[in-house]
């Protein structure tokens, strides 16, 4: 008798199951996590501007595929935020504890984030000019805004100083500002000293009589470091805190002052 094979029919735990929405597999079957992904395109920063960190590029550094990158960070906003978070996180905790001296606390402050400005040259040249995800990022649920916390940290070695609150955020301002453009002139090599040998060499095409203001200046501008103006630019407006912090003082005692002496006055006449 022949046998009639049955066409159609599996053996059973032969049928081949239709791949379900899940993870996507990385290349070699390695693990992978939102923060090593975050971490991995922070470490470009170094040298790469953050803009054009890209997703596709950091896929290409680690060997895996786009989709993969999407699938755990999401799209290119996510990756930029998540990237100056992990930015901020590691800036946060660099800075030095609050002390009582304002002016102390604030130059510790300001120094410390000139310093990480330069090493993550990166994230300056990023942040010089775009304007989201200066401060505030997109997190997750259980996730903290590190961008947040530096910006309280700012304000507090600031506020210290007892100014009111529009002083306060002018300052604020202010510090932000020089900071960022004095690091992303030293990163990005645009100080007068790296380019010593040019300008001085431009006196020779000038007359004394013609230009005398920039014979006066030349040598000494083109002997200029990032270091020493960043703390020239940093002690002039801790200067103006300290200015405007004394005579707000003085106009509160002279108030103050002026209060007792019409209450005394109020009262003799009676």
């Amino acid at each position: 008798m022949t046998k009639i094979k049955k066409r159609g029919v599996a053996r059973p735990g032969s049928i081949k199951r239709k791949r379900g929405p899940g993870r996507p597999p990385a290349r070699g079957g390695a693990a992978m996590a939102k923060a090593d992904i975050v971490h991995r395109a922070l470490g470009l920063c170094h040298l790469e501007s953050l803009q054009s960190v890209s997703i596709v590029r950091v896929a290409n550094e680690m060997g895996v595929t786009p989709a993969l990158i999407h699938y755990y960070v999401g799209g290119r906003d996510r990756l930029t935020s998540g990237v100056m978070n992990a930015f901020y996180a590691a800036l946060v905790a660099e800075l030095p504890p609050p002390t009582p001296d304002w002016r102390a606390d604030l130059t510790a402050v300001f120094g410390t984030i000139y310093d990480f400005y330069i090493r993550f040259g990166g994230i300056s040249a990023y942040l010089m000019s775009h304007n989201r995800f200066r401060v505030f990022q997109l997190v997750d649920p259980g996730e903290r805004d590190f961008g947040a916390l530096f910006f309280e940290r700012v304000i507090g070695s600031i506020r210290i100083a007892s100014l009111s609150a529009e002083s306060t955020a002018m300052y604020a301002h202010l510090l932000l500002q020089h900071v960022l453009s004095s690091a992303y002139q030293q990163a990005s090599r645009q100080l007068p000293e790296d380019h010593q040998d040019f300008l001085v060499s431009r006196l020779q095409n000038l007359k004394p009589t013609e230009a005398p203001n920039t014979f006066f200046v030349l040598e000494s501008f083109a002997a200029l470091g990032g270091h020493e103006a960043f703390r020239a630019g940093l002690n002039i407006i801790a200067d103006a805190i300290g200015m405007e912090r004394h005579s707000s003082r003085n106009a509160s005692t002279t108030g103050a002052l002026r209060r007792t002496v019409e209450k005394a006055q109020s009262r003799s006449r009676y």
